[in-house]
């Protein structure tokens, strides 16, 4: 059921249907992404759930390096990969930035009037965003990066159904990654040892 103007109504047959699917697709993913402990391959399995997820063009997933207090991009999908992880943010810089900075969730369906918007990612690129939605990633409440899709398709909108289903897909993502941290602090434990 959905609340509208203080009243219940049933979700669409249709739309039930998609949130089942889109369900059952986050948890294929968490196990798909918690199959590993490779550190690249749980950064590439988290970018390709993204943006499958949330059925977007593009999308990336932004570390913090806290010894300089920037964000860089570790992983980002698309055709311009290379261009994209030439990029760094200061903490509050662009949307990204905000959202490591407040570590609070964001979506932005007009960037081009939110002053957050950072566009020299776009110029750089020569990437048009439309829409982005974007989420941080928390490992024992601390921020350790941010999870982004960009451009939902087929020109749809991102809304708070996909906001709660990324929000998920992001803690998934942070088990997954202090998972592989601590399993390659092990092993290198073990060969010092």
């Amino acid at each position: 059921m959905k609340k509208m103007g203080g009243k219940r109504r049933p979700l669409k047959p249709g739309r039930i249907e998609e949130k089942a699917k889109r369900l059952v697709l986050l948890s294929k993913l968490g196990r798909i992404l918690n199959s590993t402990l490779d550190h690249q391959e749980v950064r590439r399995r988290a970018m390709e759930a993204a943006t499958q997820l949330m059925k977007a063009e593009v999308g990336s997933l932004l570390l913090i390096a806290e010894d300089k207090q920037q964000l860089y991009f570790e992983v980002a999908l698309g055709d311009k990969e290379e261009a994209v992880k030439t990029i760094t943010l200061g903490m509050g810089e662009g949307i990204a930035g905000w959202v490591a900075k407040s570590g609070r969730s964001l979506i932005v369906n007009t960037p081009e009037k939110d002053p957050r918007f950072y566009k020299g990612a776009d110029e750089r690129t020569e990437f048009k965003t439309r829409n982005i939605i974007c989420v941080p990633v928390k490992v024992k409440d601390r921020v350790i990066g941010v999870l982004e899709a960009i451009n939902k398709k087929r020109g749809e909108k991102f809304d708070q159904e996909d906001l709660s289903l990324f929000v998920s897909l992001a803690d998934q993502v942070a088990i997954a990654l202090d998972n592989a941290r601590l399993y390659e602090e092990l092993e290198e434990m073990f060969f010092q040892t």
